[in-house]
Order: C-alpha cells, then sequence, then structure tokens
C-alpha cells in the first residue's frame, strides 16, 4: 500500500476487466520497485496511464515514474491506439422553415388543398469528455411518417475532425426536408406527413461506436438503427435490379 501512496495521483480505482495489458516490474522515482499491468492511455501526447495493481484500476502520472520506465511507457503508448472514455451532450431541435400552399381547388359545394411544410433538424454535439477528441463522425437517421402511415427515413453524417476541447460544441444541420399534408371537404381521403424522431451515433477515429442517441418520441415505437439501414439496403439492391434489367433490355440481342 506504501508504494501506491508514494506513486500515485490517482483519479479513479475500480474493478476493472483486463483488455490491452502490459505486465512489467516499474521503478518509481525513489528507487522502489512495484508490479503493475499497463492498460491503456488517451493519447500520446498524454500524462496520465491507467495500470491495473491487485485487480484495482489506478490512474497515474507518467512523470511518477523512473525516467528509464518513463521512456518504456512512452513507447509502449506509440505502438498502443489510445482508449478514451467518451462522454458527449445530443441535443436535437426540429426547426421549421415555413409552410408553402401547394395547391387549393374549390366551388360552391366542396374544397380541398394541398401544403407542404419544410424543415431541418439543428443537432448540436457537445464535448463532455474531460480532455480534447477529434477525428470523430456524427451520423443520424430521422424517423418520418409516410402518406401511407408507413414509416419513411432521412440519413446524414458529418466527419468532426477539428479538435473539440472540453464542453466546446458543434452544430449540424441536416438538409431541407419537406412534409406534405391534404385536406378535402368532399372526400374522406387525407394525408399528413410527420417528422418523428431522429436518432443519433457517434463513432471515433476506429470507427468504433462511443455514443448512440435517440430523442424521446413513442410513435417510433421501438425502431432500431438496423432496421433503419436494413431500409437503406433494401431500396439500394432494388434499383440495382431495376437498373440490371433496364440495361439488358437496351443491350438486347439485334436481328
Amino acid at each position: 500500500m506504501a508504494i501506491i501512496k508514494n506513486l500515485c495521483v490517482i483519479f479513479l480505482a475500480v474493478a476493472f476487466p483486463h483488455s490491452t495489458v502490459m505486465a512489467r516490474a516499474f521503478e518509481d522515482q525513489f528507487g522502489r520497485i512495484m508490479e503493475a499491468d499497463l492498460i491503456s492511455h488517451t493519447g500520446i501526447s498524454s500524462d496520465i496511464i491507467k495500470i491495473s495493481k491487485g485487480g484495482k484500476q489506478l490512474d497515474v502520472e507518467i512523470n511518477l515514474f523512473s525516467e528509464k520506465d518513463q521512456n518504456f511507457i512512452r513507447n509502449w503508448m506509440k505502438e498502443t491506439p489510445p482508449k478514451i472514455d467518451y462522454v458527449f451532450r445530443v441535443e436535437a431541435t426540429l426547426k421549421q422553415l415555413g409552410t408553402v400552399p401547394k395547391k387549393t381547388s374549390s366551388s360552391r359545394s366542396s374544397s380541398s388543398r394541398t401544403k407542404t411544410k419544410a424543415n431541418v433538424y439543428e443537432i448540436h454535439l457537445t464535448n463532455l469528455t474531460r480532455q480534447t477528441v477529434r477525428d470523430l463522425r456524427l451520423e443520424y437517421r430521422i424517423v418520418k411518417e409516410g402518406r401511407s402511415g408507413k414509416f419513411e427515413f432521412q440519413k446524414g453524417s458529418k466527419e468532426i475532425s477539428e479538435p473539440m476541447r472540453y464542453n466546446q460544441d458543434v452544430v449540424l444541420t441536416t438538409p431541407r426536408s419537406e412534409l406534405d399534408s391534404y385536406r378535402s371537404s368532399y372526400s374522406s381521403y387525407s394525408y399528413k406527413e410527420a417528422v418523428l424522431g431522429i436518432l443519433v451515433r457517434i463513432f471515433d477515429k476506429q470507427g468504433e461506436l462511443v455514443t448512440d442517441w435517440r430523442s424521446a418520441n413513442t410513435k417510433m415505437g421501438k425502431i432500431s438503427w438496423e432496421e433503419i439501414d436494413h431500409y437503406f439496403a433494401s431500396r439500394k439492391t432494388s434499383s440495382s435490379r431495376t437498373r440490371s434489367t433496364s440495361t439488358r433490355r437496351r443491350s438486347g440481342p439485334s436481328r
């Protein structure tokens, strides 16, 4: 226990399942030896690493080790991908851009009206990780209710290559989306397209999912990200088959 007290500026101590581990006997600035496992770091410029000793995870400053071990640790950091405990706050606001009457017909006994509403989502991503982060990818999936009552979707992404400091935020505005509605006084047929919500995911440089967020809307039900991507994949496959059939028809045998 005395070695731990002399060695560390400890920020966290919790039970830790081993991941990337480098076991070794380390020496501190006073020449005292301790057995520890190198677990992870948050970047090659970081001055703190995570080690494991006695089944506990400890965050310690690199400069508390001997100069020889500091060089060893720095080389290990260059060869080991960083591991960051990402924390983000995601907020998404649906903004109306206006309503445009498209078509109106009327007579003495009846009338009908078609309108189009334009809107965008404004997504705010705030970095609550206790360090600067970069090289992220934000992806979103917008869930809509079409005129038939079935789900429709819109997707997009944004690369965030610039550094984001703690508590800094970035804003992504999605492309303009149009929603139609129709109402008639002489027919029971009507429809109103609507936006139900949005799903947002954040990925790190290695493509690992670090944040999974969705807006609170019970109308979206339990629809998942995977279901939405399956929808887009099915449309792409169907479109490819249609183009292939059309090409075969155009390039049929000549007589």
